[in-house]
């Protein structure tokens, strides 16, 4: 029997036709990968995760990168020779790279990833802090599963985190100033939009355990190789789950005989194993 070729099966995926159209596309990186022993400062790996207007989403592609001036040809314009010609949302803290970006898709917004920048901001947080913490900082942006915007721990309130954590709470509010435009776009594509940035931070975080559990690559080439097949397997799942998702609503079948509906959407977030 013959193997499959698995650097044929990388290439053939991050050079596959890509819709003419999505509604939001978030932008991930990851960066100070550890290689041989160290962490490699010279290479970021870039990554993108799409969606339709109707929630239909897939892993757009992946990118290493040993400069950031690189991103207008080796991402933006990738993505434009495979197809996407309209991009309604950009998602990513990109502000560096915004000229290059509007550019390439004309008609497209860049907002900063709320999700990347709260994550961000929990990460410098001590880890028995991070609940009510968190519920401060979701609180300021409105989220519903915010929680209490007073919150009381033993030995810990709501002053205490602030006076605590100052720089945190000071830097999270600049950044709320600039999520408004995201957070104002009507409903339900603020939805769609804030689905999408979710569903991608999950997998960013899936994949970041992913690479601390492999330990040092031989070198960069060896630690794209090992991002590029964890999302493929990513996007595997996410078409499983389109493919499965009619099934199980025609399966659920309540004890009246009626149908009954089922929960959740298309954007999901897979497992990276």
């Amino acid at each position: 029997m013959k193997i499959p070729d698995t650097n044929v099966q990388r290439e053939r995926w991050l050079s596959r036709p890509l819709c003419r159209r999505y509604a939001a596309v978030a932008f991930g990186t990851i960066s100070k990968l550890p290689v041989n022993g160290r962490t490699s400062e010279n290479r970021t790996i870039y990554w993108a995760f799409g969606s339709l207007i109707n929630g239909e989403s897939e892993i757009l592609g992946a990118w290493s990168l040993g400069a950031e001036s690189a991103i207008a040809t080796m991402v933006f314009g990738d993505l434009h020779n495979r197809g996407v010609e309209f991009l309604r949302c950009g998602l990513g803290n990109l502000a560096d790279v915004e000229a290059a970006f509007l550019a390439t898709f004309r008609m497209a917004a860049l907002y900063p990833s709320i999700e990347q920048t709260f994550a961000a901001a929990i990460d410098a947080v001590k880890p028995s802090h991070r609940v009510p913490m968190s519920s401060l900082l979701r609180a300021a942006i409105g989220d519903p599963d915010a929680g209490p915007t007073t919150v009381s721990l033993p030995g810990t309130s709501s002053e205490e985190l602030r006076q605590k954590y100052p720089q945190i709470l000071q830097q999270w509010g600049e950044a709320v100033a600039g999520f408004q435009p995201l957070l104002a776009l009507p409903e339900p594509y603020r939805q769609l939009v804030r689905s999408v940035d979710q569903t991608a931070i999950g997998m960013q975080e899936r994949l970041t355990r992913s690479i601390l559990r492999h330990g040092p690559f031989i070198d960069s080439a060896a630690a794209f190789d090992f991002v590029v097949d964890a999302l493929m397997r990513a996007d595997l799942r996410l078409q499983r789950d389109a493919e499965a998702g009619p099934l199980a609503r025609g399966a659920l079948v309540s004890r009246s005989g009626r149908f009954a509906s089922a929960s959740g959407g298309a954007v999901g977030t897979p497992a990276m194993a």
